[in-house]
């Protein structure tokens, strides 16, 4: 399915991904896979582009080399699969950042429990230091669970209301440089290409 940073001159301006489909369609919809077949891909063409796109720098402008079979090349291919692809990124972005939002709304709610289990936690750490004697094997302990208690409570609803979103805002970061790729669909024959696959 891929070529990543293709021959092309134009890869020291562009971030240049190469795609080589069955069908346009193969760009958005998973096609019924011959999982034997070497022409058969595993990814929609957008998930493979979103995998290149995240564990790169994003400060070049991307180039979509799309190669597909030249009975399914037509005049208008290009410009079908540049339109379908903004309006699936802006669907898409609008999705991360709902799902951002929620994950927020999440971590407050969870300090619902989290903040009690804290307080649990602190009791019971606090409780050790009362228990004698203060090296012994019941205030070690005890003293650990409650600090695990503690760190436990505030830890997760943190962790999603903190951290669990970034992951939205990177790929909505891709999606809109992918948004605004150029595209170019080029013929290639199965058996004739000698292309990484």
């Amino acid at each position: 399915m891929t070529k990543v940073l293709g021959r092309s001159p134009d890869r020291r301006k562009r971030q240049v991904i190469e795609l080589r489909l069955m069908q346009a369609r193969d760009m958005f919809e998973m096609p019924s896979t011959d999982l034997f077949s070497e022409y058969r891909n595993l990814l929609t063409g957008v998930d493979f582009c979103l995998s290149e796109l995240r564990g790169r720098a994003f400060t070049r402008p991307v180039r979509l080399e799309i190669r597909l079979p030249p009975e399914m090349i037509d005049d208008g291919v290009a410009e079908r699969l540049a339109r379908t692809l903004r309006r699936y990124c802006d669907h898409r972005i609008r999705y991360n950042r709902r799902e951002g939002q929620a994950q927020r709304v999440g971590g407050v709610a969870a300090l619902r429990i989290g903040i009690p289990v804290s307080a649990l936690g602190l009791v019971v750490a606090a409780e050790a230091t009362r228990i004698r004697p203060t090296g012994s094997a019941g205030n070690l302990v005890t003293d650990h669970l409650g600090w695990v208690l503690a760190w436990i409570g505030l830890w997760f609803p943190l962790d999603q209301f903190l951290f669990n979103p970034l992951a939205y805002r990177r790929e909505s970061r891709v999606l809109r440089l992918l948004a605004g790729a150029d595209i170019d669909v080029r013929p290639y024959r199965l058996g004739t290409d000698t292309e990484a696959r």
